[in-house]
């Protein structure tokens, strides 16, 4: 399953560490090339000698060990992935905050190929806030993070905080491993989240949309290859670029200034079909009575780009129904004129706005219907791409 892959095993100060053994022994089995680096901590769990003679490799620990003239930390960026295992909440928060004190972290902060990390510490360790920002902050960067199970812990207690068994961190390696690079040299632009459209310096006019589905097919692209641009209504810390365009006519603008060169546009993102006409640059006070908007209709970013597209990109349009969904989506894919429209029920309170899973339909331009049944937003993001560029 990993012939020929090159995996590194970064291994950190915990009692978890003498499980490494047994993953170096099925990454082998595997026929990966496994090298290991460890922090000068983690020697206090398992030795040098051990890992070197199941791995078959030199094992690292110190800056600055040179082969073949290549500062170490660099050297060892050239393998697949990076597993990190078990990760410590000291390990975690440094990665996470750019610090470089040991040869683990400097192999991190310049590794570029997918980082993979099973923490394991006790269980208020892990539930600290502080802990867990930081493994948000690796998350919203890249990073994959196994979790965590519950059972029976070093400190003598029962609770969350114990590494995944071995088996599970070699699945999931595997997993990563395989993922298809059917993206690979594509540059797609991606929009999502819900505009606002401002009445005045404090109140606007918007909908339910999270911004989740959009945000699940930027990652999914990312990690299949793709040269991602996120244009959304909110602020996203991940690996891609990232525009921030709270309005639809911010949003206009930033579609068609970063246009040109996509090989797929997919317009996620809920944008208000009205604006206010006149906004207010004070806060209105309340006068008591009614109060009057006058609201103007926003562009068609969808429509607008299909009407003017060259023979690139591939345009995907999102359409939200709350009736009819079939019969309305054929309807706006004619009228939009885009390549592909994935139709999703927003009147069921599982799927859809502010939830984490969805069921959605893709129609094609000549009117051809696959449904994807309900699952996660990002496993969705998933078959979608598979199923239009597969």
């Amino acid at each position: 399953m990993l012939t020929n892959k090159n995996i590194l095993i970064g291994i950190t100060g915990g009692i978890a560490a003498y499980k490494i053994c047994n993953l170096i022994r099925l990454y082998k089995k595997a026929g990966a090339n496994v090298r290991v680096v460890l922090t000068p901590n983690a020697l206090n769990f398992v030795t040098k000698l051990t890992l070197q003679t199941l791995s078959g490799n030199e094992v690292y620990v110190d800056n600055f060990e040179i082969d073949e003239y290549k500062p170490e930390h660099i050297a060892l960026t050239e393998s697949d992935i990076f597993v990190i295992a078990p990760a410590s909440a000291n390990t975690i928060g440094k990665i996470a905050n750019g610090i470089c004190d040991n040869l683990l972290l400097s192999t991190a902060c310049a590794f570029s190929k997918p980082i993979l990390i099973a923490p394991a510490m006790n269980e208020n360790m892990w539930k600290n806030p502080f802990v867990q920002e930081n493994l948000n902050k690796l998350k919203n960067n890249g990073c994959q993070i196994i979790e965590p199970e519950t059972g029976f812990l070093a400190c003598g207690t029962n609770g969350i905080g114990r590494m995944k068994e071995p088996e599970e961190i070699f699945e999931k390696t595997v997993e990563i491993l395989s993922e298809k690079q059917i993206l690979k040299g594509k540059k797609f632009l991606i929009t999502a989240g819900g505009t606002r459209e401002k009445i005045d310096p404090v109140r606007y006019i918007t909908n339910s949309s999270s911004g989740k589905m959009g945000l699940a097919l930027a990652d999914c692209a990312f990690k299949m290859g793709a040269e991602v641009t996120l244009v959304s209504t909110f602020k996203a810390e991940k690996p891609y670029k990232n525009i921030i365009t709270p309005t639809a006519l911010e949003m206009e603008r930033a579609v068609k200034e970063n246009l040109e060169g996509q090989d797929c546009v997919i317009m996620a993102a809920a944008v208000s079909d009205y604006r206010v006409e006149n906004i207010s640059e004070q806060k209105i006070k309340k006068q008591g009575g009614e109060m009057t908007l006058k609201l103007v209709e926003n562009p068609d970013i969808l429509q607008e780009i299909c009407k003017n597209k060259l023979p690139q990109p591939l345009i995907i349009g999102f359409c939200a129904e709350s009736e009819n969904l079939i019969e309305n989506a054929k309807s706006k894919i004619q009228k939009k004129g885009c390549d592909y429209l994935i139709a999703n029920d927003i009147s069921r309170k599982d799927i859809g706005f502010n939830t984490d899973e969805n069921e959605v339909y893709i129609i094609d331009k000549n009117l051809n219907i696959n449904h994807i049944e309900k699952d996660t937003k990002l496993n969705i993001a998933k078959r979608i791409l598979e199923e239009i560029f597969e």
